[in-house]
Order: structure tokens, then C-alpha cells, then sequence
């Protein structure tokens, strides 16, 4: 059977979002909300663990930050972090 990418992954953006939903608070030490979103086959598809609100305004926040051209979050200023591909 030929599956597209964007339909296997359709069928398992909920796991994927626990699984990631996990990671996050484990590393953050707290929930915090996210909003995946993917393009296979041309297809966009997103999955979030808030409602659908509160990923609008995580979305409409980070595009008002690339549009104003500041990085997104402070460790992005960090003059050590590699520019570019890894040579």
C-alpha cells in the first residue's frame, strides 16, 4: 500500500504531540503550550496542545517578531552559536 507522507503523519500527529508535549515540560520544568506545524506533500497540517486561540496568538506573536526582524528568543543574540551551516 502507497501512503503518502502527509497522511502517515496525519494519522499520527496526536502521539507525536504527547511525545513532544512531554519533552517540553521535562526540559522547561512546566507545561508550556506549543503549536507543530508541518508541510508533507504539500499538505500544511498542525496539531497543539492549547486551544485553538491561544495557538493563533503563539503563531500571530512569533510572525510580528520575524516581520520586525528581532530574534526569537534571547539565546538567539548569543554571539558564540554557529551562523550558518555546520561546516
Amino acid at each position: 500500500m502507497n501512503t503518502t507522507a502527509s497522511m502517515r503523519l496525519s494519522v499520527s500527529l496526536q502521539a507525536i504531540a504527547q511525545q513532544l508535549d512531554d519533552a517540553l515540560a521535562d526540559v522547561a520544568g512546566k507545561r508550556v503550550n506549543f503549536v507543530l506545524v508541518l508541510d508533507a506533500d504539500d499538505v500544511s497540517q498542525y496539531i497543539s496542545n492549547c486551544q485553538r486561540a491561544d495557538g493563533v496568538a503563539i503563531i500571530e506573536g512569533l510572525l510580528a517578531r520575524w516581520k520586525a526582524g528581532r530574534a526569537d528568543i534571547p539565546a538567539h543574540y548569543n554571539p558564540d552559536l554557529p551562523k550558518g551551516p555546520a561546516s
